[in-house]
Formats: structure tokens, C-alpha cells, sequence
């Protein structure tokens, strides 16, 4: 059963920390069935991998849109994640996430 600060440590590698995107049940089944929390980091970004593969590049009007980049991202946050090393300790340190604003 996946701990709290697990759960928590899961939520920042997935860039959730305000719980909008995953419940609680969901990354603790994903950390159960992957055995570790980066296993469970690169099997969540795999399926927003997939959820983004249908997305295109759009130009229009005079703006653009790389919506094809996001699949490509979750793809490389799920291999930065599929690593040999099973270590889950301190996964979480030294993380920083800023939000980006429009001005």
C-alpha cells in the first residue's frame, strides 16, 4: 500500500501538486501496480503520452500551436523516468515548480 508521502512525491513528478488531476486512489493503485514511484511516474506520463498522440500542430490566423510537442514531452518525461535504478528515496528533493504566467 502506497504511503502518503509516497503519494505526495508521485504527485510533484507528475507536476499535480494541487491534486486537480489525479485523485489520491489513483497514484497510490499506480505506485501499487509499478512497484516504485518512478515506475509509477513513467507509466502515468506514458498514458498522458497516449492521451496527447491524437493532438496536432495548428496554424491559424496567424498563431501556432505545437500541440504535437506534448506527446513528444510525455514521452521523454516516461523514459527520464524508466530508469534501471530502482532507488524512490529523496525522489522528490531539490524539485522546484513554478507556474508560468501569461502577461
Amino acid at each position: 500500500m502506497a504511503t502518503t508521502a509516497q503519494i505526495t512525491s508521485l504527485r510533484i513528478l507528475m507536476n499535480d501538486v494541487d491534486g486537480a488531476e489525479y485523485e489520491d486512489e489513483v497514484l497510490a493503485a499506480a505506485i501499487d501496480a509499478a512497484g516504485s514511484i518512478k515506475g509509477a511516474a513513467s507509466d502515468l506520463w506514458m498514458a498522458l503520452a497516449a492521451k496527447y498522440a491524437k493532438l496536432v500542430d495548428v496554424a491559424e490566423s496567424g498563431s501556432s500551436r505545437k500541440l504535437g510537442d506534448l506527446h513528444q514531452n510525455a514521452l521523454r518525461m516516461a523514459a527520464a523516468f524508466d530508469a534501471d535504478d530502482d532507488e524512490d528515496t529523496a525522489v522528490a528533493t531539490g524539485v522546484r515548480i513554478r507556474r508560468l504566467q501569461r502577461t
